[in-house]
C-alpha cells in the first residue's frame, strides 16, 4: 500500500526513522522463503484492514458522544439556576455561568 501523505504523523523524517528501526530489528528478507513472505504480507494486510474498520467504527461511535457532551455542556452552562459539581470531599469542581455570576 502507498503511504498516506495526508496523515498528520506521516513526515519524511518519521518514515526514515521507522525504516531504520525496521532494518535494525527485523531479520533480512533473504532468510525467509517467498511462501513465508507472502503469508506474512497477507496477515499484515488483513490486520491493516481490520484496524481500518475498527478505527472507522470508533469514529462513528464518537460522533454521538461528542454531540451528547456538547448538549450536556450547553444545558449545564446556560441553566437559569446556579449549578455546582462537587467531588467526594465537597470541593467545587465545576460551576455554571449563573452560579459564577452569583458568587
Amino acid at each position: 500500500m502507498k503511504p498516506d501523505s495526508k496523515s498528520p504523523g506521516n513526515t519524511p523524517d518519521l518514515r526514515k526513522e521507522a525504516e531504520a528501526r525496521l532494518q535494525s530489528k527485523a531479520p533480512g528478507f533473504q532468510e525467509f522463503c517467498s511462501d513465508k513472505i507472502n503469508a506474512l504480507l497477507h496477515e499484515l494486510q488483513v490486520h491493516q484492514i481490520e484496524s481500518e474498520r475498527q478505527n472507522e467504527a470508533l469514529r462513528q461511535g464518537q460522533l454521538p458522544l461528542e454531540e451528547a457532551s456538547r448538549k450536556y455542556s450547553d444545558l449545564f452552562d446556560f441553566a437559569p439556576v446556579g449549578l455546582l459539581t462537587l467531588d467526594k470531599s465537597g470541593l467545587i469542581r465545576e460551576v455554571n455561568l449563573t452560579a459564577a455570576s452569583q458568587l
